[in-house]
């Protein structure tokens, strides 16, 4: 039976001749399951309605039966007007594994499936990562070696690389005419880390941010994913430089309240001070301030404010802010959220003695 990657499966769509009878989606990223079902309806169904679309869900509120979803797969017909799409959602992880009886009715139908029905068994469970690799590894597993060689295409939505979402999303905003650069991309894997593949949820807001000057470049990538102006951690530095606690104290709590994880700011800070160390690293070898911002991925209406804060800080005192930011990070990872935000709290105080 085939198997595909996400993007292998999407890409494909664009095949008006792929044969579709039979698809079997599952994955913890599972709203990428609902990216498929929009572009397949959209693409092979014409004025998608109540009659040619059809949803059943296996959960604790709906009782549907398999019996029922595979007549209705088998009415429709050749006629553009008959044809059918039927999405049957698992949505309890106690129905993973159908019936014996149920078994018998589904691979009666594989055995011969209706062409005119796109016919779409999708596994959408509400878990965490780890229970859902329980289940994969166990019920899942079972279930496709259940239906073993029945020729459904057979999709991973956790089959997914770095690189085909940062292709997808150059392709995505390109189409809306916006491009992203090279130093907002990377910030968008700085701020998600292995969770790089969410930010496919907000790919709209970043059209949205980039529609005016039609390109998105590091700080609109933070306004879109935090919620916040990027201007807000410059005022935090800023605020430190200027040993103004009641601004630090003010922008931090600004903050927390807009839901930005501690993490988060100290990993900002951290970033913050390593670049003003290389910069000053840079400028002692005589290497031009175009040349150290290309270097540092610094946005060009940013690099003077930035050199002129470079120039003015001392070795020693940066070296003591690094050291004191590199012990908070420490601390910040191995104590929990409430003990980080405390610790940033008092990271004003200890950088004056």
């Amino acid at each position: 039976m085939p198997s595909y990657t996400f993007f292998n499966y999407y890409y494909s769509l664009n095949d008006p001749d792929i044969k579709l009878p039979l698809n079997f989606f599952y994955g913890f990223n599972e709203f990428l399951g609902e990216l498929l079902i929009k572009r397949i309806s959209s693409n092979f169904l014409e004025d998608r309605n109540d009659f040619n679309f059809r949803r059943y869900y296996f959960d604790d509120e709906n009782n549907v039966s398999w019996q029922d979803i595979i007549e209705e797969a088998k009415s429709s017909s050749f006629f553009l007007q008959s044809r059918k799409m039927i999405v049957a959602v698992i949505r309890d992880q106690k129905k993973v594994i159908p019936s014996k009886d149920d078994l018998e009715i589904i691979m009666e139908y594989l055995k011969a499936p209706n062409p005119d029905t796109i016919f779409i068994l999708y596994i959408s469970l509400n878990l965490i990562k780890d229970d859902f690799k329980q289940i994969k590894k166990g019920k899942i597993s079972k279930f496709l070696n259940n239906i073993g060689s029945t020729g459904i295409n057979i999709v991973d939505l956790d089959r997914i690389s770095e690189r085909e979402v940062k292709e997808y999303i150059k392709s995505y905003l390109k189409e809306s005419g916006v491009s992203i650069t090279a130093s907002a991309m990377e910030k968008i894997l700085e701020i998600k880390g292995d969770d790089f593949v969410s930010i496919l949820h907000q790919l709209d807001k970043m059209v949205i941010s980039g529609i005016e000057e039609k390109s998105i470049d590091s700080e609109d990538i933070e306004k879109v994913i935090t919620g916040i102006e990027s201007h807000s951690i410059w005022d935090l530095t800023e605020a430190i430089e200027k040993e103004d606690t009641e601004k630090y104290l003010k922008i931090l709590n600004y903050l927390f309240t807009n839901s930005i994880k501690p993490t988060l700011i100290i990993g900002t800070l951290v970033t913050h001070y390593n670049k003003i160390f290389t910069a000053k690293f840079l400028l002692k070898r005589n290497f031009h301030v175009n040349d150290i911002g290309k270097v540092l991925n610094q946005p060009a209406f940013l690099l003077n404010r930035f050199m002129a804060l470079v120039k003015n800080f001392s070795d020693e005192r940066l070296r003591y802010i690094l050291k004191i930011i590199y012990k908070l990070d420490y601390e910040s990872k191995t104590s929990g959220e409430n003990s980080a935000k405390v610790l940033l709290e008092n990271f004003i105080f200890q950088i004056r003695n």
